[in-house]
C-alpha cells in the first residue's frame, strides 16, 4: 500500500470536487443547442440486493479510496472491503481499518474494477468511480457508480438488446442515451434495475454494442428542440401502440400507432396464448379490490387493438380498471410471462378465461424485435428510428466533438389514412432471418422481452393493488 500523500490528496479533492459539479443537469427544456452534454453519469447500482457488505479490487492498475479524511493508492493485487456500521461504512485495506460517512472509489483513466457482493460468486465489472454512503432508514449500503456515457450506453444496448446486428444495436444506442440524459433532465434517478434501463456494468457490453455506442457517440432523439421520451419495448406484435392509448398520458406526435411488418415477420412474441381457471383469476382480483368478482369483461380497447379498459363485476358492487393495471397485477399474482401485453382478446370457455394475444410489453415506441427485424431487411440505424419515433430528429451533441448534421425523421404517413402506415417494403433480395439460418434470440438473449420497456408513473390502480396485498409493487419497465 502507497504512504499517503498530502499534495496527492488536495489534488484528489479538486479532481472531485471538479466532477461532482456535473450533477447540476444543464440541460434547457426550450432549445437542445443550449445545453452542454454530460459525458458521464451516475447510476445507483445494485439497490435490489442486500447491500450490507461489498468487496471491490481493481483489475487494471491502481485505486485511489478516498475517505472524509484521507486518501490511499492500492495495488491491483489488493482489494477493499466496504461494510456498513450504523451511519458509517467501514473501510477495511489489509489489516487496517477505517470509519467514514462515505467512502470514494477512483480508477485510474480507462482502468475497471470489480465489484463482489456479500462474498457471493457474482462479481460485476464497472469503469469510472463509485461512490459509497449509507442509505437513510435502511441497513443497506448506498452505491453509486459515476460512469462514462458511453460506457453506460454500451452496457445497456449489451444487456437490452442481446440481438446480433449491428444497425439494430446502434438504433438501441441512440435510444438508450436518450432516454437516460431525458430521465436525468426530468429530475429522475438513474438506477440499474429493470424499472429503469438494465445495467450490469462491463460484464453485459459486447463488441457489437461497444460499436454502437462509439459508432453513435453524443447522438440523441429530439423533438421541437427537447430530448423526446424514447421509450421501448420487446415486441410490439405487428403493431405499435400509441402512448396515451396506453398510459393515458398527454399524445406525443413521435409515439403513434401504425402497423410493423417488421416486428411480424420476426418477433417470437408475434402471437401468444394463454390461460388460467375462473375461480383463480376472479380470486385475485377479489382479494385486491375487496368485494367478490364474479365476471371479468373487456370494456374498451383502443384503435391499435390494445385492451385500455377492464370491467370488475361482482356481488358487492363493480370497477372498471386500465388494461396496463389489469395486466400488470396478473404479472404479480402469477407470472411476468402470462400475459405479455396488453394486445390481447379474452373470451370464457369452459372453466378458465383464455387470452389470444400478441407482442410482449406495452408496445409503445421502438420494438427491439421489430429494429432487429429491419436490420436484417437491410436497413439503416437512422431508418429503424424513423419508423418508430416518426416527427423527431437526430441530433449530435455540440460537446461530442463531432459535427454530424442534424437528421430530420420525417412523419411517414398516406395521404387519407388516418393510420400510419408508411410505404416500406420488403426487399426479398436482402437478408432475412431464414436466409441466413440464424436460430431465433433465446428469451434471456431478447429481454428484449420486457426489461427493456419504458418507465411510466406508476397508476392509481396498482398503488391501491399494493396497498390492499400489502405486497411491496415490484416495478417493471413500462407498466
Amino acid at each position: 500500500m502507497a504512504s499517503h500523500s498530502r499534495t496527492y490528496f488536495l489534488a484528489l479533492i479538486l479532481t472531485v470536487f471538479s466532477v461532482m459539479s456535473v450533477n447540476a443537469f444543464p440541460f434547457s427544456k426550450s432549445n437542445v443547442e443550449s445545453y452542454s452534454f454530460v459525458d458521464e453519469i451516475r447510476v445507483s447500482i445494485m439497490n435490489h440486493l442486500d447491500l450490507d457488505a461489498v468487496s471491490v479490487s481493481s483489475r487494471t492498475g491502481s485505486m485511489t479510496v478516498m475517505t472524509d479524511s484521507e486518501s490511499f493508492s492500492i495495488r491491483n493485487s489488493e482489494s477493499v472491503s466496504l461494510v456498513r456500521r450504523n451511519d458509517r461504512v467501514e473501510l477495511k485495506i489489509g489489516g487496517k481499518k477505517i470509519s467514514s460517512p462515505f467512502v470514494t472509489i477512483v480508477s485510474p483513466p480507462g482502468g475497471s474494477f470489480d465489484v463482489q457482493v456479500n462474498n457471493r460468486s457474482n462479481i460485476r465489472t464497472y469503469t469510472g468511480s463509485l461512490e459509497v454512503g449509507v442509505q437513510d432508514r435502511s441497513t443497506d449500503l448506498d452505491i453509486v457508480n459515476r460512469v462514462p456515457l458511453e460506457d453506460y450506453v454500451a452496457s445497456v444496448v449489451g444487456a437490452e438488446y442481446g440481438l446480433d446486428d449491428l444497425e439494430g444495436a446502434k438504433a438501441m444506442a441512440v435510444v438508450v442515451r436518450t432516454y437516460a440524459l431525458h430521465a436525468l433532465q426530468s429530475g429522475k434517478n438513474v438506477s440499474d434495475g429493470e424499472s429503469f434501463q438494465v445495467y450490469r456494468g462491463l460484464s453485459h457490453s459486447n463488441e457489437a454494442s461497444r460499436q454502437a455506442a462509439r459508432s453513435t457517440a453524443g447522438q440523441i432523439l429530439t423533438h421541437d428542440s427537447s430530448l423526446i421520451e424514447a421509450v421501448y419495448s420487446a415486441s410490439n406484435g405487428g403493431h405499435t401502440a400509441a402512448n396515451h392509448s396506453v398510459w393515458g398520458t398527454t399524445p406525443k406526435p413521435y409515439l403513434r400507432a401504425r402497423k410493423d411488418p417488421f416486428d411480424a415477420k420476426v418477433s417470437p412474441h408475434k402471437k401468444w396464448k394463454w390461460s388460467v381457471d375462473t375461480r383463480k383469476l376472479k380470486k385475485v382480483f377479489s382479494d385486491i379490490y375487496g368485494f367478490e368478482v364474479t365476471d371479468i369483461l373487456i370494456s374498451d380497447t383502443s384503435d391499435d387493438g390494445r385492451v385500455t379498459d377492464v370491467r370488475l363485476r361482482g356481488n358487492g358492487g363493480s370497477r372498471n380498471i386500465t388494461g396496463s393495471s389489469f395486466r400488470a397485477t396478473i404479472a404479480r399474482s402469477f407470472n411476468e410471462t402470462s400475459l405479455k401485453s396488453t394486445y390481447f382478446k379474452m373470451r370464457k370457455s369452459g372453466g378458465s378465461y383464455d387470452f389470444d394475444g400478441h407482442g410482449f410489453g406495452h408496445g409503445v415506441g421502438l420494438s427491439q424485435w421489430g429494429a432487429h427485424g429491419m436490420a436484417l431487411d437491410g436497413r439503416s440505424y437512422f431508418e429503424i428510428l424513423e419508423f418508430y419515433y416518426a416527427g423527431s430528429q437526430i441530433e449530435q451533441s455540440p460537446a461530442s466533438g463531432l459535427e454530424a448534421p442534424g437528421v430530420e425523421i420525417n412523419v411517414l404517413t398516406q395521404s387519407g389514412n388516418s393510420e400510419q402506415t408508411g410505404s416500406w417494403t420488403s426487399n426479398p433480395r436482402r437478408a432475412s432471418h431464414s436466409d441466413r439460418g440464424d436460430k431465433a434470440p433465446t428469451e434471456r438473449d431478447s429481454k428484449a422481452s420486457e426489461n427493456s420497456e419504458a418507465t411510466k408513473p406508476e397508476t392509481s390502480d396498482s398503488r391501491e393493488s399494493e396497498k390492499r396485498t400489502g405486497r411491496k409493487r415490484k416495478s417493471r419497465i413500462g407498466w
